[in-house]
């Protein structure tokens, strides 16, 4: 009897450790933020720039831009990278943002409405111009 218990228990376990294995796909289309910023850097045709200790990377092609922002060291959600794709559409700019926090829950919600602030902003700014 009691081999069979820790038979079911067995069976009951594996599955759970099995799921846990599975990684579920980063939202920026890199595993960690390091190897973002590794493959971006590498890149030569993406362009590289340091704006107050953050990091920012410009890629442009294949009709869409993409604005890459590493958080600096010393920023309560670092590490963190932010993916977003600005993309023109029916003379709207449309801004689609994707993020990977490392840090707290708390911290990377500020950190991701700062961003949406910021975003409002460049739709804000687009429209006034045109």
């Amino acid at each position: 009897m009691q081999r069979f218990s820790l038979f079911l228990l067995a069976l009951l376990y594996l599955p759970v450790s099995m799921a846990q294995q599975v990684a579920e796909p980063s939202p920026i289309g890199y595993a960690t933020i390091e190897e973002a910023y590794n493959a971006l850097k590498a890149d030569s045709a993406v362009g590289m720039q340091e704006y107050e200790g953050w990091t920012i990377f410009n890629q442009k092609g294949e009709g869409k831009y993409i604005l890459w922002s590493f958080t600096p060291d010393d920023h309560p959600a670092h590490p963190s990278a932010i993916r977003r794709e600005i993309v023109k559409k029916n003379d709207e700019i449309l801004i689609r943002m994707d993020a990977l926090c490392n840090s707290n829950q708390l911290d990377c919600d500020l950190l991701i409405e700062q961003f949406k602030q910021i975003n409002k902003r460049i739709s804000q700014n687009w429209e006034k111009s045109s």
